[in-house]
This record gives structure tokens, sequence and C-alpha cells, in this order.
């Protein structure tokens, strides 16, 4: 037995006794009570507990028990009717003020404080006063300042949430703000209002029994428990059975409902992340190539076989001293069939460059540049422009929603594709996408909600969603970053014959050279949000150019190596933005930096030879760095 009390769960339920006890006989009342509550026999006035009067009769006569019993049905009804209201009114309110935003957010946040501040029960007596005592009266006086505690804790959830990758993904399949904010965000933001309200519960009950007894709320004869109290006052001494009763109950309720808000409150487990390196290169399927490949360039121009342009991107956030910068002057292509890979140490601007074209970044976030996805510039782009852009985002815990199931997220991705039909027909569509990603027996995966899901089992699922509107480009944010080497393989796979066998241009966000190796065609080598190098894998790889592509080449474990071998680092702190330094942000941890690298701000020029021309092969390969004759401007500079 003492074990049993040691568990949670059974001292939960234990707390819960008397507010089951209390809704159930409020339910039952008319079958349980034994007498008419409302009937009384003056002959049989005050008479003590007795089996024929369990709990006596008070000074009219009326049984004690059917009047605390049907008591409890008139406080559970007022109560449920008050929770109703709040809850929904809060709920709402709160969600949409959070996901909206801006001076929609300040203005209700401003208006919650208010109500909060305001003391509950004046604010019952003005509304009581102008509108007179009653049942209507009283679930309105209550409900106006119950609402405001659900409306803030409803607005901190959803604040927390605006800018996560799973509302990233919603904006991105064109998913409207009614259906994110009703389908998507107030599901989770109840979880924690429902635990408020275990607790508002015994709040409300005190509150409709105090205003009965000032004589403001139930009227008689109608039984309500502080009724009960206020006509048993007088008799204290003489018959105490008229207010014990219904004051332990009262009590009990209160009690219950505050210990019970407390055992709910229970902190939240996250899970944590590993990250492991892969080896090896994926071929990839021999096919006709987009003429002349897929080129990465200072100035990159639209062809017909470019799917996404970026012309001299820049990105800066509102700081104490003014804008700051964390990514300025990127530009890049990615052409039909061809992976262009990101590359760069956690904070060089990679996942930004790959995101702000798209509005998926901060909302604070100031974005320019000239961006042109096939023949339109997505800056600021209509919803439906999105949905030809499919995005897997690095943590796909945080990319789902852990309250619908594996197939409604498809199924919405495949509806707002507009490729669905009736459930069955979404559902099908579903399955077959969940099958090119490479899930077997996708019913049972459409099913399952994403927990019970293994990660690279979420990843396959972001991969189907993502092409549920059969996108043109896809996006993979870090995409093997939480996976073991085998499922890091097979996903890498999974993505080359996504590429060969739908001609989709991809963009891979990655900082392991050795996934780059795998996948991409050619890459930007990205440091302090400026890209430092780019050009064809095979060349950059083969003869890297910039100091910072050499470390990060450097840095990658060789097969063949000794052991005990002591992995190359670079020294000093990764550069966070444009702005660090007036010259090379690389400069400060180059070993080969001079004077010159401090104050010269190299650009992306082409490489070429000692006689000032590009070099053989290398038409496409560009690097920033001042150590080529065509960006030198100084004598001492390091050429």
């Amino acid at each position: 037995m003492n074990g049993m009390l040691r568990r949670p769960g059974t001292r939960t339920a234990l707390i819960a006794v008397p507010l089951v006890l209390f809704a159930v006989a409020g339910a039952l009342a008319p079958l349980l009570a034994p007498a008419d509550p409302n009937v009384g026999d003056l002959a049989a006035s005050l008479r003590p507990p007795s089996r024929e009067y369990p709990l006596g009769t008070d000074q009219l006569g009326r049984d004690q028990l059917s009047r605390l019993l049907h008591g409890a049905r008139i406080s559970i009804t007022i109560t449920a009717a008050v929770l109703a209201i709040s809850l929904a009114t809060g709920a709402v309110v709160g969600a949409t003020a959070g996901y909206l935003g801006g001076w929609v957010d300040w203005g209700v946040a401003r208006v919650i404080d208010v109500v909060v501040s305001l003391p509950g029960m004046l604010v019952a007596l003005a509304v009581i006063g102008a509108r007179g005592p009653g049942v209507q009266s009283l679930v309105l006086a209550l409900s106006l300042w119950s609402w405001a505690p659900y409306a803030r804790i409803a607005r901190a959830r959803v604040a927390g949430m605006r800018d996560s990758p799973h509302m990233d993904a919603l904006r991105l399949l064109g998913a409207g703000r009614v259906r994110v904010i009703g389908r998507h965000l107030l599901p989770p933001a109840l979880a924690p209002c429902l635990v408020y309200a275990s607790t508002d519960v015994g709040m409300i009950v005190l509150g409709v029994a105090t205003l009965s007894f000032l004589g403001l709320g139930v009227a008689p004869p109608h039984a309500e428990w502080g009724q009960m109290l206020i006509e048993g006052q007088p008799f204290l001494d003489s018959a105490w059975w008229l207010a014990y009763p219904p004051g332990i109950a009262v009590t009990a309720v209160v009690f219950a409902s505050n210990l019970l808000g407390e055992r709910l409150a229970a902190g939240e487990e996250r899970p944590s992340l590993l990250r492991l390196a892969l080896p090896g290169r994926i071929r990839r399927t021999a096919r006709p190539k987009a003429a002349a490949g897929t080129t990465v360039v200072a100035e990159p121009s639209v062809t017909q076989d470019s799917v996404l342009v970026v012309r001299d991107l820049s990105v800066a956030y509102p700081g104490e001293g003014g804008p700051r910068r964390v990514a300025a002057g990127i530009s890049y292509e990615v052409r039909r069939g061809q992976v262009l890979a990101l590359v760069g140490e956690t904070g060089s601007g990679k996942t930004t460059a790959a995101l702000a074209p798209f509005g998926l970044l901060d909302p604070r976030a100031a974005v320019t540049g000239a961006v042109t996805l096939g023949t339109r510039e997505p800056l600021g782009p209509d919803p439906r422009d999105r949905r030809r852009v499919g995005v897997v985002f690095q943590d796909s815990a945080a990319a789902l929603n852990p309250l619908r199931t594996i197939g409604a997220h498809i199924d919405e991705a495949v509806r707002n594709a507009g490729r669905g039909g009736r459930r069955g027909a979404t559902r099908r569509v579903t399955e077959e996408l969940l099958a090119t990603a490479g899930l077997p027996d996708p019913a049972p995966v459409a099913r399952r909600f994403p927990h019970e899901l293994s990660g690279g089992m979420r990843q396959r699922a972001q991969i189907a969603m993502a092409l549920a509107g059969e996108p043109e480009l896809l996006i993979a944010d870090e995409p093997t970053s939480a996976l073991d080497v085998t499922v890091q393989a097979q996903l890498l796979e999974l993505l080359a014959r996504l590429r060969d066998e739908l001609d989709m241009a991809m963009v891979i966000v990655s900082h392991d050279l050795a996934v780059v190796a795998r996948l991409a065609d050619s890459v930007a080598v990205l440091y302090g949000g400026r890209i430092v190098e780019s050009g064809p894998l095979e060349e950059l790889i083969k003869a890297p150019d910039h100091p910072y592509t050499r470390g990060l080449l450097d840095a990658v474990p060789r097969p063949g190596a000794a052991p005990g071998t002591r992995f190359r680092t670079m020294p000093g702190r990764a550069g966070i933005g444009p702005d660090d330094t007036p010259g090379c942000g690389f400069a400060p941890r180059c070993a080969l930096a001079v004077p010159a690298c401090t104050t010269v701000p190299p650009t992306l020029e082409p490489l070429v030879g000692p006689a000032l021309e590009p070099l053989a092969g290398s038409a496409a390969r560009r690097s920033a760095c001042l150590r080529h004759p065509s960006t030198s401007t100084t004598a001492d500079g390091p050429c």
C-alpha cells in the first residue's frame, strides 16, 4: 500500500477524488437526492442528522443532503460555463496575439495586464450591480476576470512557437493564418491552459459561493452552497449541520483543485541530438547534365536552366547600437538537376543565406537583395510561390507538430498543394509520398505520431512533406546532423535518387564537408556572413584557394591517417558577422594574413594566374582573398 502511495500517478488520482465526487454528485443529483431540495416540512424543521435525514434538515424542514447534492449541480453548471467561456476566449485571443505579433500583440498584452491587475471580486460586484443578481449575471461576471490568465498563458506559449521550423514549414506550404492558429497553435497552447483550469475550478466554485453568500449570486429557494452557508449562519450554535457540510464541500473542492494544479504542472523533457560524420561520395546516375553545370558566381544571371538566382543578399537584425548585419553581398545560382552546398562553421551565415530568400527568418530581420525563383522574385513572396520550394529542417522533432500524426502533416501539405480530393484520395497521395521518401509500410507510418518514429524516419517524413507540392527546389538544412552514420548514408542516397528522378535543384546546408563531398555538384564556402570561395566541388576540394577552405578540408579526418594523429584545427573564434572587421573577416585567424588583410575588404573574383588570365578549367572558380593579383591593391600584399 505504501509503495502505491509513492507513485506520482496514484497520488494525483487521490488528490482528484474530491473533484470527481463533486462532478459525479452534481451530475447525478436528481437520482441521488432522497427528496426535493426546495420542498420543506415545517413539522420536521431543524432535525439533526439521522437515518431518515443523513445530514439533517434546515429551518424550513428541507432535506440538507438533497440541497447539498443539488448545490453541487448548480456549482458544476456555473463552473463549466465560466470555464468554457474563459478558456475559449483566452486561448483564442492569446494564441492570435502571440502569432500575429506587432501592434496586435502589444495591444492585447496591455489589455491582459489591466484585467489581471483588477481585483476579480470587484469586477464581479460591478457587473452584478449593473445587471442584477442571477445565474447569467454570475457567469458573465466571473468570465470577465477569468479569461485574462488563459490569454496570457496561450500568448506566451504561441510566441515561443511562432518562429519555430514547424511554423516556417506551414508558411512555406501556404497555410493561412486561421488554419495555422486553429489547427497548429491552439492545441499545444491549450495544454498549459488546461493545467491552470484545474486550479481555476476551485477559484470559480469559491467565487460562486462567495457571491451567493453576499446575496448576489444564486437566488433562493434554489440550493447553492454559498446560499446554504448564509441560511445556516444564524443557527451555528444550535444546528451545526446547516453550515458545516457546505463549508466542508467548498473547502475540499478548493484544496483539491489547487493541489491537482500543482501536480499537473510538471516539467518537460527535451531530447538531445548527436552529431556524427560520414565519409565517401554518392555516385549520381548517368543522365544529361544541365548546360554548363551549376555555377556559383558573384553576379549570377538568369538562364533557361536557372531555378534560383540570388544577387547581393544582405540580412541585418536590430541591435542596441543600430542594425547589425549577419550576412552581406551573398550571390549564388542553382540550376535544374544540380546540387549547391553552402558550407561553413556555426554562425557563418549558411542557413541565413538559404532561408532568407523565402521569408523564413525572424520577422525582425531586414532582408535586402534580388532573388529570382524561376522567372519571379520571391522576396516577400506570395504563399503560392513558396509551394515551389520544399524545405527539410535540421531538427525534425521541432518541425513536426507532436500532437498530430505523420499522415495528418502530409495530408495538409497535399491539400495545400491542390493535389488532394476526398479524404481517401488525399491519404493515398500521402502514402505514395511516404513510399517515395523511402519509408516502408507507409500506411502504418501515417498513423503514428512524431515521437513514435526514429530521427531518420522523421527526416524522411519531412522530405515527403516537402515533395507534396512537387517543388522545383529542395532546401535541406543540415539534413543528417542528428543521425548515425548508417542512417546518414541512407538519407544521402535518398536525396541523390530524388535529385536524379525528379530533376530537382537542391541547396544543401552543412558544416560537414564529408556530406558535401557525397552529394554536391558545387560549393559556396561562407565565413562571417560572406562567401569566401565558390566553384565546382571536385576542383575546390582538389585545389582549395582560400585559407579558410583549406582549414575546413584539413579538419576532415583522413581514413588512412596513423592512429593517434591529431586533428588540425583553426585557431581563434569564428566570425559572426560581416561588420566584425573592415578588412577580411578571416584575417584574425589566418596564418597568411598581412597588414593589408585587416584594412582592404576582399571581393569574390575569378581565380587568375600570374598573367592575369583565368586559370584553365576554373572559369567558375571564385575566391575572396588578397593573394590574387586581380584583387591585390598594395605592394605588401601576400601575393
